[in-house]
């Protein structure tokens, strides 16, 4: 009896390796004569006549490529780090991610939210070692009036993706 429960454990065991391995996803094709291996910054959907009908880019991902500096330098930041409307009414909501990097160190982080209009709106939250997360709020501030969310932090200046980016 104890020699078909070892045998049992062990093809169980077996069969758990077998689809672990059969759900990790495949490999990217490698491109032949290129030098570049860089992950593609597209994906394209078909429909089922085979027709492109759009080709949205690759955002807020850690495999993403990032963006490019924006007009004033200012590179794209961390790929966690966001914004959106808050829901229901009126309102930005700015979530500021603690690079892993620096996750052991304090910081003082300043969000600046640039209106269209040409009005600025900051907040400043301390942000301690180990903190993971913090979320700023803007209430009362509509999207569409958004052109840029700012984090500043001791290691500089960056622009924050937000939606449509």
């Amino acid at each position: 009896m104890k020699r078909a429960t070892l045998l049992l454990a062990i093809i169980t065991t077996g069969w758990v390796g077998v689809a672990a391995c059969a759900s990790q996803p495949a490999p990217p094709p490698k491109a032949s004569g290129s030098a570049t291996t860089a992950p593609s910054t597209s994906i394209s959907t078909t429909t089922a006549a085979t027709t492109p009908t759009s080709t949205p880019t690759c955002v807020g991902l850690s495999i993403c490529p990032p963006p490019p500096p924006d007009a004033e330098g200012n590179p794209a930041c961390y790929y966690a780090d966001g914004w959106r409307a808050t829901t229901p009414g009126p309102g930005i909501e700015v979530w500021y991610f603690h690079e892993p990097q620096n996750m052991s160190k304090p910081d003082e982080i300043t969000a600046t939210l640039r209106e269209k209009d040409g009005t600025n709106d900051s907040q400043i939250a301390k942000i301690e070692a180990g903190q993971q997360v913090h979320r700023f709020e803007f209430p009362g501030v509509d999207a569409a009036n958004v052109q840029e969310v700012l984090l500043s932090s001791s290691t500089g200046r960056c622009f924050v993706i937000g939606p449509g980016s």
